[in-house]
């Protein structure tokens, strides 16, 4: 799932939640500022019909790879300002913008591992990997990816909706985060040291 995340002292974020509940909601207000028009912007990169004719919806299945919608993609690009759980690294987020839809990731990074697409091993090769190309067409992964727009790089990734987003945004988002994210601690320090804080209920 691509994700651009923005990173900051998590400490911080329960603190305020737990003993200064008017700043956190300030805060989250400011972090909803930032980061909806990235979201706005990354939706109005979803192309309105698919691509490429093979990949548009169809009435039949033809395999488990899911076939595009554009409203689907477009409701898939959302954000959140709630802190997250730590992720395997033990990274935490203060906010994020997410493409939530599988077709919508795939749109959004594909060719960014491989640009001339997966290792075709064709439709009997045996094996469970999802990391090869299991198609009847020996190129259809480097046509599929030539089908697309260009990745955009971003000093968050790169990719064609989110990313892309993130990058025309020249850091206007991050910059108004990371200003919210300061006020909040210099509002909390300060005035902490002017009141007995009791957890709020």
């Amino acid at each position: 799932m691509p994700v651009v995340e923005l990173r900051g002292n998590i400490d911080l974020r329960k603190a305020l939640r737990d003993f200064a509940p008017d700043l956190e909601k300030e805060l989250k207000m400011e972090l909803h500022k930032a980061l909806r028009p990235v979201v706005r912007q990354a939706k109005s990169f979803v192309p309105a019909v698919s691509p490429m004719r093979g990949w548009a919806g169809r009435s039949y299945s033809e395999g488990r790879f899911p076939t595009y919608n554009a409203a689907t993609v477009t409701a898939g690009i959302t954000y959140s300002v709630s802190a997250s759980k730590p992720n395997k690294n033990g990274f935490t987020s203060m906010a994020r913008i997410i493409n939530k839809s599988a077709i919508g990731a795939i749109y959004e990074t594909s060719g960014r591992k491989n640009p001339n697409g997966q290792q075709w091993v064709g439709p009997t090769a045996g094996g469970y990997s999802k990391g090869v190309s299991r198609s009847n067409n020996p190129n259809a992964g480097k046509q599929f990816i030539n089908n697309l727009p260009p990745l955009v790089s971003s000093l968050k990734g790169r990719g064609r909706l989110i990313y892309r987003a993130w990058a025309e945004n020249k850091g206007l988002a991050e910059g108004v985060a990371m200003r919210a994210i300061d006020s909040a601690r210099q509002q909390f320090y300060a005035r902490s040291k002017t009141t007995t804080f009791s957890k709020a209920a």
